[in-house]
């Protein structure tokens, strides 16, 4: 740990808060919107970060996404699910199994989203748990690994957007959670946006056929974050936001999203992928 980040030290520059553990009023910022990101380097040491990226790319489970070929992953997003009624039955069959075989294959290092799961379960007065969704559990931990040339458009993250059957959220805020292994040498900066539209909104300047909206209807970016290999950053996914083109070398992250359930912090967080 660098001598600025001792015990309980807290800095901020634009809003965004560089500290070496999470405090419950750092999750009401970024809940509220007064706090743009939460930054803790070395959250994992740059040196066991590497050997968790690397043994995930040994893992059974890694493969690329069909149509995005440069990003590698293991596990799958639930906004995959959205049109596809077989990837919600690969979801739902395999959420579990991805999670016990991340643990296994990482022994005896913990999971960096067992580790933030414990943490949030510590910080926060309500605690935090698995979320369910349809009475069944759902996945936390999707990692995915970006490719010199991949990039992720401008979009947002809302838990009851991506719902494509009947069942109900009680998410009503959802921050993001990234853990980076590995960094590239040039791009892959996170950038956010200080828009936050609704969802009729976001369709009105969605790209057709993609995810995510035309960049060129948007306002400029408001932060742009170069992530170094073993920080966590999380920040409120439910506003516009990026990752630019990989220019050379890769991006690994370990990556979820922890929902509120309410505005009251004596309401448990939940957490899925």
């Amino acid at each position: 740990m660098t001598a600025f980040l001792k015990k309980n030290c807290v800095h901020s520059h634009n809003n965004i808060i560089i500290t070496n553990e999470i405090k419950e009023w750092h999750l009401h910022g970024l809940l509220d919107r007064s706090i743009d990101a939460i930054r803790i380097p070395q959250y994992y040491t740059a040196s066991v970060s590497q050997i968790l990226a690397d043994k995930i790319r040994h893992s059974n489970y890694y493969g690329s996404y069909i149509n995005a070929p440069l990003i590698g992953r293991v596990g799958q997003a639930y906004f995959e699910c959205q049109n596809d009624p077989l990837s919600l039955v690969r979801y739902q069959k395999n959420a579990l199994i991805w999670m016990k075989e991340m643990r296994k294959l990482l022994h005896p290092h913990r999971t960096p989203i067992d580790r933030l799961k414990i943490e949030l379960d510590e910080t926060w007065e309500g605690g935090c748990t698995l979320a369910t969704l349809g009475g069944r559990k759902m996945f936390a931990g999707l990692v995915r690994e970006f490719k010199a040339g991949s990039y992720a458009e401008p979009h947002c993250d809302v838990l009851e957007w991506d719902i494509a059957t009947n069942d109900k959220t009680n998410v009503v805020n959802q921050l993001a959670a990234n853990v980076y292994l590995q960094t590239p040498f040039s791009g892959g900066e996170l950038v956010l946006w200080d828009e936050w539209p609704t969802r009729r909104e976001y369709n009105a300047i969605k790209i057709d056929g993609s995810y995510g909206v035309d960049r060129d209807k948007l306002s400029p970016p408001k932060i742009s974050i170069n992530p170094l290999a073993g920080d966590l950053i999380i920040f409120n996914p439910m506003r516009v936001h990026s990752v630019e083109k990989i220019k050379t070398g890769s991006r690994v992250t370990w990556t979820c999203f922890i929902g509120s359930t309410s505005s009251k912090a004596v309401d448990p967080l939940v957490i899925w992928s």
